[in-house]
């Protein structure tokens, strides 16, 4: 009998210490777990989301370029039979099943943002000229702006501005220097100016049915100013082109800038000539058309 006890005791014993070690193996895998998503979230995601968020920045630079090709291919048509529809991607949604935040974007068709004025000696005249602008809400990448203005695509980031694609801006230097510029106006249609969001959205644009394409010769320049928030890309760029057509600075120019813009005083004959298409556009399905048909 007292074997029997003891046996019985023994048995109980080693049913307990396996219960408390089932329990301590729990824990420790639980906690491995915790540990491991620890290190996930806190060092794993925050990468991911940040790569993430570069790549949506190098799809949106895509877009703008495709964006910029539609609006090119129209003004070299002029034909209002031929809209096209570009899409650009706001944002990104968070990673499913971990902690992470979306990247949110906006996109905005903006009425007379950048000026351009030529003087010479008998007069000054200015174009008022629209741009479309897209800026990311980023929460692990740095945040970028896109814009298409004057027929350039810039990249613009807390640390400057650039010139992502070229503008039509040329110069040709023989007895006397030509430069030819041409300026796309952005006109916004039926009030659809802005969106925000993560989602894609298209952007349709046209040439106007109301043909307003303009073309002007001026002679003897004096200056060309452009007002624009992004100084440092055109600048850069236009000092690059005069330079590569033989153009000397301090002789042939000079280029400073300002906190409203840029200005070229020319230094000695320059002519310039200038071609302004307007282009539709509107953010967003369902273009919108007025009683006549028109825009």
């Amino acid at each position: 009998m007292g074997e029997d006890k003891n046996m019985h005791k023994l048995r109980k014993l080693n049913d307990n210490n396996n219960a408390v070690v089932g329990i301590i193996v729990a824990f420790l895998i639980t906690g491995l777990i915790v540990i491991v998503l620890s290190v996930v979230q806190t060092v794993y995601v925050p990468k991911w989301m940040e790569q993430n968020e570069a790549d949506h920045m190098e799809t949106v630079a895509d877009q703008f370029s495709q964006l910029k090709f539609a609006i090119d291919t129209q003004s070299a048509l002029k034909s209002s039979d031929t809209p096209i529809s570009t899409s650009i991607t706001l944002g990104n949604k968070e990673m499913p099943y971990l902690m992470s935040a979306r990247s949110y974007g906006s996109l905005e068709i903006k009425s007379d943002e950048c000026i351009i004025t030529i003087t010479n000696a008998t007069k000054m005249e200015s174009y008022n000229v629209g741009i479309i602008k897209y800026c990311s809400v980023n929460t692990y990448f740095l945040n970028q702006d896109y814009i298409y203005e004057n027929g350039a695509v810039i990249l613009c980031q807390d640390d400057g501005n650039t010139m992502q694609i070229k503008p039509s801006f040329s110069a040709d230097k023989q007895e006397e220097t030509t430069i030819s510029f041409t300026i796309t106006n952005i006109k916004s249609v039926g009030g659809k100016e802005s969106i925000n969001g993560y989602g894609t959205y298209p952007i349709q644009t046209e040439y106007p049915r109301n043909d307003n394409y303009q073309e002007n010769e001026y002679d003897d320049v004096e200056s060309l100013r452009i007002d624009t928030n992004y100084q440092n890309a055109w600048e850069c760029y236009i000092n690059k082109e005069l330079i590569n057509s033989g153009l000397d600075p301090d002789t042939h120019y000079t280029i400073n800038s300002d906190t409203d813009g840029i200005s070229v005083v020319f230094l000695d004959t320059t002519n310039i000539n200038l071609k302004l298409f307007d282009i539709y556009a509107q953010i967003s399905p369902g273009w919108i058309e007025n009683e006549r048909g028109g825009y």
